[in-house]
């Protein structure tokens, strides 16, 4: 007959004893100095501590969460008062919680196009920026494999974090080996250029080989073979884009006038137009209305609006 696996025998504290147990996992207790502070088997403990239904790992828990949750709740209260010094540090939990790698899969991968943007932040800004300790590593996960990947290939790179210690699954090996690609050879996540980047880079390896170990005229045309390779995978051939004009797309700035000669237009002679429009055999009330579009005589608004209306009338 089979037999299941062997049940974990149920370990007994006080109430007094779970608050101490939460009390010394805050402080950061191991599992094996907890067993001993409370005189229980070694063995027991760790594996009552590994369970996720037992009534030790629940309160282990709980008594580092409690703790965290207690020292940030200080924080906002402080910061919420206008302590400077205390708003630094919430804003730092904030983007260290907001960034989601688990502590407990550390190569799971980013949920979002933020997260994985905060580490090419950090590598174009030359690492100006704070990064968390699960962000640290999975920039070095990334690293290594950019590495590994100049000298032993795509293959044996993914194929070789599938194996202990890192375990992955060979979908997610190969999708952080195209994170790394493009993090490291990509300007903004082109991923053509990038690649084009890091063949160029290879080829550029090859030709520096090729001319410290050349020893004759063949090996030096190899050599120029190679650059210009180098050269056409990196665009050189192609001139640089013209910068536009700044008439282009600068908004024009546009300054209506009645005045001519502020665009450079004689002016004219207003005495000159008064005698010409005097001798028109034309009514009174039409050289007034002219000598007012000639600007020679003011515009009285209420005489205009009183033409209009009796003009609406008579139609």
């Amino acid at each position: 007959m089979q037999k299941g696996p062997a049940k974990i025998p149920h370990i007994h504290l006080a109430p007094e004893q779970l608050e101490e147990l939460e009390r010394l996992s805050a402080l950061g207790y191991s599992t094996e100095d907890m067993a001993m502070y409370f005189s229980i088997q070694k063995e027991l403990f760790i594996r009552a501590a590994n369970d996720p239904d037992s009534t030790i790992n629940y309160h282990i828990h709980r008594g580092k969460m409690v703790s965290i949750a207690r020292e940030q709740l200080a924080i906002l209260t402080s910061a919420e008062s206008g302590n400077i010094t205390a708003s630094q540090q919430l804003e730092k939990i904030r983007r260290n919680k907001g960034f989601e790698i688990s502590k407990l899969d550390i190569f799971g991968g980013f949920d979002t196009a933020e997260s994985y943007q905060k580490l090419e932040d950090y590598i174009l800004t030359g690492g100006s920026k704070d990064l968390s300790k699960e962000e640290t590593i999975y920039l070095e996960a990334l690293t290594l494999m950019n590495s590994m990947d100049r000298k032993y290939g795509r293959r044996r790179t993914v194929e070789f974090f599938t194996k202990p210690p890192f375990n992955l699954k060979y979908s997610r090996a190969s999708e952080m080996y195209d994170e790394a690609l493009a993090l490291f050879y990509t300007d903004r996540n082109v991923e053509k250029k990038a690649l084009r980047h890091k063949l160029a880079e290879q080829i550029a390896e090859a030709a520096l080989l090729v001319k410290t170990m050349a020893n004759c005229a063949k090996d030096m045309e190899i050599y120029g073979t190679l650059k210009m390779q180098e050269s056409n995978l990196r665009e050189l051939h192609k001139a640089d884009p013209v910068p536009l004009s700044k008439e282009l797309y600068i908004r024009p700035v546009r300054l209506f006038s009645l005045d001519p000669e502020m665009v450079g237009i004689t002016g004219i002679n207003r005495q000159e137009i008064a005698s010409q429009i005097d001798e028109l055999e034309i009514p009174e009330r039409d050289k007034l209305r002219l000598r007012q579009d000639a600007m020679i005589d003011a515009i009285k608004l209420e005489d205009t609006l009183d033409e209009l209306e009796e003009e609406s009338k008579s139609r």
